[in-house]
C-alpha cells in the first residue's frame, strides 16, 4: 500500500473512531480529570465538587461538565458563587485523536521501536490532557474567583490560555506532544551523545 494510501485510510479510520468514540473517551478519562482538577485547585480559593457526562446546554450532543464553587478568599467557609463549566465531548477528542495517530504512523525500524515510542507517549499525553482539557474547564472558576476579589472585568492567564486552546492550541499541542514523545524516545535508544539521525531502529 502506498504511503498516501495509508495515511488516507488511517485518517478516515481515526475520524470514524473520534466521532464514535467521544463520549467512550470522555467517560474513561473523567476521574483522571476529577484527580487533577483537584490537584490544580489546590491554593487557589475553589472547590471542585465533581465532573460527569451529560447534555450540553449551549449546543447539541453530550459535554464534559465541571462543578465547582469560588470563594473571595481561600479558607472562607461560604462560596462566592457556583460554576458550571461544560467543553463538548468532540473537542476532548481531537488531542486523542491527533496525538495516538501521530505516534501510530511515525516510520520505525521495528515493533519494539514502536512499543517505545508508544510507552513515551502515555506521561506525555497525560500531561497534554491536564493543560487543555482540565484548564479549559478550570477557568470559568478562575475567572469567577477574579471577579469575586473585585475586578470586574478580569483577564486571567487561564482565560488566555483557554482561547489559545480553542483556536487551534489543542490541536498545535498535540503535534507537538507526539514530535516530543517521538524524540525522547529516539534520544533514549541512540543516547544523547551519538548525533545519530532521528530513526527509531
Amino acid at each position: 500500500m502506498r504511503l498516501e494510501s495509508k495515511w488516507a485510510l488511517v485518517a478516515a479510520v481515526a475520524l470514524t473512531l473520534g466521532t464514535l468514540g467521544a463520549e467512550p473517551y470522555a467517560r474513561l478519562l473523567t476521574p483522571y480529570y476529577v484527580a487533577v482538577s483537584q490537584l490544580m485547585a489546590r491554593g487557589h480559593p475553589w472547590t471542585i465538587v465533581g465532573i460527569d457526562i451529560g447534555p450540553s446546554t449551549q449546543s447539541l450532543g453530550k459535554a464534559l461538565r465541571l462543578t465547582g464553587f469560588f470563594y473571595d478568599r481561600a479558607g472562607d467557609s461560604q462560596p462566592a458563587g457556583q460554576i458550571d463549566a461544560e467543553l463538548q465531548v468532540a473537542a476532548v477528542a481531537e488531542s486523542p485523536l491527533v496525538f495516538w495517530t501521530v505516534l501510530a504512523l511515525w516510520p520505525v525500524g521495528s515493533l519494539r521501536g514502536r512499543f517505545v515510542v508508544l510507552l513515551f507517549g502515555v506521561p506525555i499525553f497525560l500531561g497534554l490532557e491536564a493543560s487543555t482539557t482540565v484548564f479549559q474547564l478550570l477557568s470559568p472558576l478562575a475567572y469567577g474567583s477574579a471577579v469575586a476579589a473585585g475586578d470586574p472585568q478580569p483577564s486571567t492567564g487561564w482565560d488566555g490560555w483557554s482561547r489559545f486552546i480553542e483556536n487551534g492550541g489543542r490541536i498545535a499541542l498535540a503535534l507537538t506532544g507526539a514530535m516530543l514523545t517521538v524524540a525522547a524516545a529516539q534520544w533514549t535508544r541512540k543516547g544523547a551523545a551519538s548525533g545519530s539521525p532521528m530513526k527509531i531502529p
